[in-house]
């Protein structure tokens, strides 16, 4: 007994078979494992987190996380009880279960369900819009305002809060960039004595579209210094107002010949500026260009690097892009995002609306104000009807829901009202078309409502006032009393305000005068 306890000794638990030896190998795979998954799936977060603050909690939870596993996976490397470790085996499984399973998800090779949320749209183009609603079958109202600080067609907000859930709405209403408003008030200081860039740089931040640099000789005046300046209208000058700006060459001994730069992709006051300024001839032409903005130099007669003579015999000749006008294509086959995106391809805008409609599919066109062939301009605005699809008949409780349904649907109807003893005030009698039926573009529903049944005045002239009662109960009615001087004995009907014999609504108030004595 001495001699075994001795052998157990030496030899130690994971050494006497090769069942324990086979669980350490397993425990030491398993932490493994669970430290590989692990650090991947922190790798994958942190690199795919491509909006940092956004992602800055998912990462933060991952680094913990990888910590965790990490100081886990040390102390279990020091367990040399078997038992222990097989729960450290369990725990590292379900360890890599984890982060395998997120990583799997975070890839999208694992799909799961999930709800849909409003999405942040400031700043991102009108087209991702209408994708995105198109997508989670959301009608989309536009609205256009001016933006100095966004580019046209960009989102500046939205009606409704980026994350909330798409089920809970049914429409969003966007504001849309139409870009500088030209017709606002702009200061304008005295620029005499500033210099042609300080000029060109206060015209593009202050967007004004209406200014003109012309350039002379001068002795006096050092070159590229503006020293006079005319303003259409000092009293009320707008971005579109007209400046007229005059600014030195120097002394005209002191020009020099000057490399040819490539004014291709540029506007015509930035083009003509810099011809001006060097002393350079130039004549504009026009020509049509898909590719670029109307207004930007599409071409020039002198190649970029080509040396103009200090003489400036050459004269340049710059073609300005005109666009061409805008040919309306078939809507009928189009999307509203195809729509859309080809609008903002032409610098057109578009007005959606949608209807039901019983004819045409849904998500596509019932009408616009321009059709195939029809011709529009730049910055034109296109109005186009979307169907919502065919409509059917609602169940409704009474009458104003039906009404408020009708009126948000532009659905036509008319309501007639009918007494019928069998049918409660305000409830529905009958109805041209039932719950469940398709209701078709020309039709008019028509509803009969109930104002309830009839009732015959009796005659309470002579009765007492507890005879009264029990005849306006008999007769479904409702009585009012009051008291007048009379002859008659105390509380007798002296007077009463409907005729004996009427025929008048169930539950009409009647006012029944009793006599109050001498």
């Amino acid at each position: 007994m001495v001699k075994k306890e001795k052998t157990l000794s030496q030899m130690g638990i994971d050494e006497m078979t090769k069942k324990n030896r086979w669980i350490k190998y397993l425990t030491y795979f398993c932490l493994a494992l669970s430290f590989v998954l692990m650090v991947t799936y922190f790798i994958y977060t942190v690199i795919t987190s491509q909006d940092v603050i956004e992602q800055l909690a998912t990462i933060i939870g991952v680094s913990i996380l990888a910590l965790f596993t990490l100081f886990f996976l040390i102390i279990s490397l020091f367990a040399d009880n078997p038992k222990g470790r097989i729960y450290v085996i369990i725990a590292s499984l379900l360890l890599s279960l984890y982060s395998g399973f997120q990583l799997l998800v975070s890839a999208n090779w694992i799909k799961l369900p999930s709800q849909s949320y409003v999405l942040n749209f400031y700043g991102k183009d009108i087209t991702e819009v209408i994708e995105w609603a198109e997508a989670n079958k959301i009608s989309v109202e536009q609205v256009y305002e001016n933006s100095d600080s966004l580019e046209m067609y960009k989102i500046m907000s939205q009606n409704v809060a980026p994350g909330t859930l798409v089920k809970d709405i049914d429409k969003i209403v966007v504001t849309v960039s139409d870009g500088p408003d030209q017709e606002k008030e702009a200061a304008i200081p005295d620029m005499i004595g500033w210099s042609v860039d300080e000029v060109a740089d206060f015209v593009e931040e202050n967007f004004l579209t209406n200014v003109e640099i012309n350039f002379e000789f001068r002795d006096d005046v050092k070159k590229d210094v503006i020293f006079e300046q005319e303003n259409e209208n000092d009293d009320e000058m707008k971005r579109n107002s007209k400046i007229t700006l005059k600014a030195s060459l120097g002394k005209e001994e002191d020009l020099e010949s000057v490399a040819m730069i490539n004014l291709v992709g540029k506007d015509l006051f930035q083009g003509s500026l810099w011809l001006k300024r060097n002393a350079i001839s130039y004549t504009v032409e026009y020509g049509y260009s898909e590719e670029y903005e109307e207004g930007t130099i599409i071409k020039q007669s002198i190649t970029k690097g080509k040396i103009i003579d200090k003489e400036r015999t050459k004269e340049v000749v710059i073609t300005v892009s005109r666009q061409k006008d805008i040919t309306i294509p078939d809507f009928s086959n189009m999307s509203a995002s195809e729509i859309t995106s080809w609008a903002t391809d032409n610098h057109l805008k578009i007005e959606f609306k949608e209807e039901f409609d019983d004819s045409v599919e849904e998500g596509k066109v019932i009408r616009s104000s321009k059709i195939k062939g029809d011709v529009a301009q730049v910055n034109d605005t296109i109005r186009v009807v979307i169907s919502k699809g065919q409509i059917r008949m609602i169940k409704f409780t009474n009458v104003d829901d039906f009404k408020k349904w009708a009126e948000e649907n532009e659905v036509s109807y008319h309501i007639d009202y009918s007494f019928d003893s069998s049918v409660e005030s305000g409830k529905l009698i009958s109805s041209s078309h039932k719950e469940g039926d398709l209701i078709k573009n020309t039709d008019t529903i028509s509803l009969v409502i109930s104002q309830g049944g009839t009732t015959t005045v009796p005659n309470f002239i002579g009765k007492t006032k507890a005879e009264a009662e029990t005849l306006c109960e008999e007769a479904n009615l409702t009585c009012s009393f009051t008291t007048a001087s009379s002859e008659e004995t105390k509380d007798t009907v002296i007077k009463q305000s409907m005729k004996k014999d009427s025929e008048v609504p169930s539950n009409t108030t009647i006012t029944i005068t009793l006599s109050s004595g001498k």
